[in-house]
């Protein structure tokens, strides 16, 4: 059946290119005909390109994820095909058809950077260092977790500093291919005609550059002065100077040491299911398969895999102790929840999720951790440590935020103008939101592996949050408690997840909250 589908793609392929030499005039015919191929094409390839990635992350390998690659490569390439999508919009007059082109044509822009030949294999020769490094601590190679865990809560500093040193040190090993690889990406997006990569990633995504700027310019301006008080409170609680970026996560060491001891890696998977009970979810019936524990070729990193939503979707981590490891599974879980309750007759409403959508869902999941009743009836923490772990969670939040600000603005600046030195932007933009000392020997902003593997796309997590948290309000306003309500998944259900990428997440936002886009509940989630 496999090599049936191929030669008919292949064939289809030629038969399209061969049509497309005629240069008649485009109609609204041609350009379904053209929506229905590479619907048909792209379904067959996000499976089998899917199916190479879960290889690759969790065996460090795959003979042929390469060859899956270029073959998209071959099919988002043409131009013909970037032309139609482009100058065709003007002939769909219904909402289906005009939805599937914007989503279409997203793909294929940027398809047209990513499958370019000496952007993905530098690309992916990245991706192979990133899922094999393993840094030396101490005599002993490390995983990432274990590196977290010291910088956070030892109460050596001297050991701290060093435990983040190597955490990021896989930064030095990708420096310099990274800022390559920014360069290119920007080059190629320039050809296409757009300002820079980040602009054609925006576009490409529907996001409008001057309200996520101004987004930007909001938080910055409502958490700078809570977080310089921040950070004169941990120089004053550690007896320090100047707090350096090991001392912030330390400096809630104690409440940390204490949450994590209520979630040991062997139970996270029951947490999780219980709390998904609760709220009408049902994993033993859900087609969801994982892969839990660490080993050599894996990648540190979660993931989930939507193999082939709603029917089979897999779930890549490796737990350990805590609370991290804990939200961290609990985060992939939701968006292999989501990834199951999609009720479209199309592939491509199943298959392209805008990622912000997809990550808003994810978070909405794990917040279920914050929930105070949670963290008493299912984390049975005491209510002393419940109240203690809020207070220090929402300072925590301003810290994370400021982090997102430094990283967001980082990829900004850096594809707005990848021609400079990348090391020096990073630690500039680090002195100004995070009011820290500043390491140019180091490279952190490399180990991030987002700017190689996912570019453009941090944001999501911003805007992610921002969902999240207006969902959760509206849940508690209109339905009562958000923890062990199954209201939460019939709501979830019916507003959001069914429809899969089929309307515009703004839309579904609006849809579900009767309000549009809001950052009002996020700021007041976290206090500002």
């Amino acid at each position: 059946m496999r090599v049936a589908r191929f030669f008919i793609i292949a064939v289809s392929m030629i038969l399209i290119r061969l049509v497309s030499c005629t240069q008649q005039p485009l109609t609204q015919e041609a350009l379904l005909t053209t929506l229905d191929s590479l619907e048909y094409k792209m379904e067959w390839l996000d499976y089998r390109i899917s199916l190479a990635m879960w290889e690759l992350y969790t065996t460090g390998e795959s003979d042929s994820l390469r060859y899956y690659q270029n073959l998209y490569g071959e099919v988002v390439s043409g131009p013909e095909i970037y032309q139609q999508l482009s100058s065709g919009g003007a002939l769909l007059t219904d909402e289906l058809n005009q939805r599937r082109r914007d989503i279409l044509f997203g793909a294929v822009l940027v398809g047209k950077v990513e499958t370019d030949r000496d952007i993905s294999e530098l690309r992916d020769s990245l991706e192979v260092v990133n899922i094999n490094y393993r840094p030396e601590f101490e005599g002993a190679e490390r995983t990432s977790g274990y590196l977290y865990s010291v910088f956070r809560t030892d109460p050596g500093r001297t050991r701290r500093e060093l435990a983040y040193r190597a955490w990021c040190s896989v930064g030095d090993e990708l420096a310099e291919g990274l800022e390559q690889l920014l360069r290119m990406r920007d080059q190629r997006a320039r050809r296409l005609g757009y300002n820079s990569y980040i602009a054609l990633s925006f576009g490409a995504n529907g996001i409008d550059m001057t309200n996520y700027r101004a987004l930007l310019r909001q938080l910055d301006s409502l958490s700078a002065q809570p977080y310089l008080e921040i950070i004169k409170r941990i120089a004053t609680d550690l007896n320090v100077d100047r707090p350096e970026i090991w001392d912030l996560s330390y400096s809630y060491g104690d409440i940390t040491t204490q949450v994590d001891r209520f979630f040991p890696a062997d139970s996270q998977m029951n947490y999780i299911q219980r709390s998904l009970e609760g709220v009408g979810f049902d994993l033993d019936k859900m087609p969801i398969y994982y892969d839990l524990v660490d080993r050599q070729g894996k990648s540190q990193f979660a993931f989930a895999f939507p193999i082939k939503p709603p029917h089979d979707v897999r779930v890549l981590a490796s737990l350990y102790d805590g609370m991290y490891s804990t939200r961290m599974l609990f985060h992939e879980i939701g968006h292999a929840v989501h990834y199951t309750q999609i009720a479209q007759d199309n592939p491509l409403f199943i298959n392209n999720i805008q990622g912000a959508w997809s990550e808003a869902m994810a978070q909405t999941i794990s917040a279920l951790m914050d929930d105070k009743f949670w963290l008493a009836e299912y984390a049975h923490m005491p209510e002393q440590l419940i109240d203690s772990y809020l207070k220090s969670k929402r300072a925590q939040d301003i810290i994370y935020l400021r982090t997102t600000l430094v990283r967001l603005y980082f990829e900004l600046e850096a594809y707005t103008n990848p021609n400079r030195d990348i090391n020096k932007l990073y630690w500039d933009l680090f002195e100004k939101y995070m009011m820290l000392p500043r390491h140019d020997d180091m490279k952190p902003w490399a180990a991030i592996f987002h700017y190689t593997t996912h570019p453009v796309y941090l944001q999501n997590y911003l805007y992610a949050d921002i969902v999240a948290a207006q969902t959760i309000d509206f849940l508690k306003t209109n339905y009562g408690s958000f923890v062990d309500n199954p209201m939460t998944s019939a709501f979830l259900i019916q507003n959001y997840y069914r429809f899969g990428g089929r309307y515009d997440w703004r839309e579904l936002l609006k849809r579900g909250t009767d309000e549009e886009f809001n950052p009002a509940y996020f700021i007041k989630r976290i206090g500002l």
